[in-house]
């Protein structure tokens, strides 16, 4: 491959705080999908909103990456992560102000649109400024670390967010999150200004439709993005609909309803970490992708299992956790390995946001469907469990490409 249009990456050591910078503002992203889990049974009242319509609400901040994700991957690209990135928290911002506002389910998956611009711009760009700053030997588990955003600032929401919410109600923790998220972008932009003037210098214009096409043409990337997706909507469908069974089935609190897919997000963190330190010893992404796969099928079972005591339910979700974070951090991680030329980093890594996009955008809703088709949450096993399944298929099927993409003539550096 091409050297990179940029030296600071390959020839100095890696640039840990905009590293941190950047993960800071995937939390802070994260945040606005797990402010809605702990409201939504409060929103679904004050809106008028039915269980399937409430899953949209849930889903919908996932639709313009599903949507835009390469194309917005590309603009990254040409325009400068950073920049993208100040725009994406300010999208962030007004569409959790006008949520707070909302008199209808209508105006709300509005602001849920708007929510969604900023949160695939913030998502892409976090991970691809990762990519720029740290030197290949860090990439990969750089990489692994920042996968660990959409757990963190989810679970950090999920507790904060349930406090809030039962304190002074939920209109108010919308405009809490946009208030934080402000906060951030303004620490975001003082702290990299200098490096964004660097950088100015190092972005190499190629056509939009060349880039996309590049990436999509890598066939493992592509079964790469598929796991994603796969982990994805069932990540995000228990972690939405878990407090909203904690409550109708056991009568739980918000704050107690809270606590359980905090507790599996935490764990999931762990299993980030834990595919971060695997891949900087040289594990390989399928290994990671099947493992986790697998392991979210034996656990899902566990979970949806009305024959089990608690106990090895809650067991079942806290190793659910775990199992799941291997899939994020392999599939980021995969982005150094299957980039075509430096001038992609953005685009490869909308590919793999459209991915998880794809399963955060039609997970909660299907699952929704599939409840109310059973007649009770234990009758959902059947989707979930064979998206694992499939999960496991796609990632043995990319064996073959990745190695081709790992030698040592395809590297990114």
């Amino acid at each position: 491959m091409a050297d990179p249009p940029h030296s600071a990456a390959a020839e100095e050591a890696s640039r840990w705080p905009i590293v941190w910078l950047a993960c800071g503002a995937g939390i802070v992203a994260a945040m606005h999908i797990g402010k809605l889990p702990p409201a939504l049974p409060e929103i679904r009242v004050a809106l008028d909103a039915g269980l399937v319509m409430g899953g949209w609400i849930a889903s919908l901040i996932s639709l313009t990456g599903f949507a835009l994700g390469l194309i917005a991957g590309s603009v990254a690209d040409r325009f400068g992560q950073r920049r993208v990135l100040l725009f994406g928290l300010g999208a962030l911002t007004a569409g959790s102000l006008i949520g707070a506002v909302a008199p209808t389910g209508e105006v709300m998956l509005a602001a849920r649109l708007v929510e969604s611009i900023g949160f695939t711009a913030v998502t892409i760009t976090g991970g691809a400024i990762v990519v720029r700053v740290t030197a290949r030997r860090d990439r990969r588990m750089a990489l692994g670390i920042w996968s660990s955003y959409i757990p963190v600032g989810f679970a950090g929401m999920l507790i904060a967010g349930a406090a809030i919410h039962d304190a002074i109600g939920w209109r108010a923790l919308w405009i809490v999150c946009a208030a934080l998220t402000l906060i951030w972008a303004a620490v975001f932009a003082r702290a990299t200004a200098g490096w964004q003037r660097r950088q100015a210098g190092e972005i190499v214009p190629e056509a939009l439709l060349r880039n996309i096409r590049r990436t999509v043409g890598s066939r493992g990337a592509v079964l790469v993005a598929g796991c994603f997706a796969l982990y994805a909507a069932q990540h995000i469908s228990l972690m939405n609909w878990l407090p909203t069974y904690m409550r109708e089935v056991h009568g739980s609190g918000a704050l107690a309803a809270a606590s359980l897919p905090a507790l599996v997000l935490l764990f999931n963190a762990g299993g980030n970490y834990l595919a971060a330190w695997g891949m900087g010893r040289g594990v390989p992404a399928w290994v990671l992708l099947a493992a986790g796969a697998a392991g979210m099928a034996a656990t899902e079972i566990g979970i949806f299992s009305g024959a089990l005591p608690e106990s090895l339910r809650l067991l079942s979700a806290v190793l659910f956790g775990v199992a799941g974070g291997l899939v994020p951090a392999a599939a980021l991680g995969s982005v150094a390995t299957y980039t075509p030329s430096p001038a992609q980093i953005g685009t490869m890594n909308g590919l793999m946001v459209m991915g998880t996009n794809a399963g955060q955008l039609f997970g909660p809703p299907a699952l929704a469907a599939a409840r109310e088709a059973a007649g009770s949450w234990e009758g959902a096993l059947w989707l979930v469990l064979a998206l694992a399944l499939a999960g496991v298929l796609t990632a043995l099927a990319a064996r073959r490409f990745e190695r081709r993409a790992a030698a040592p003539a395809n590297t990114l550096d």
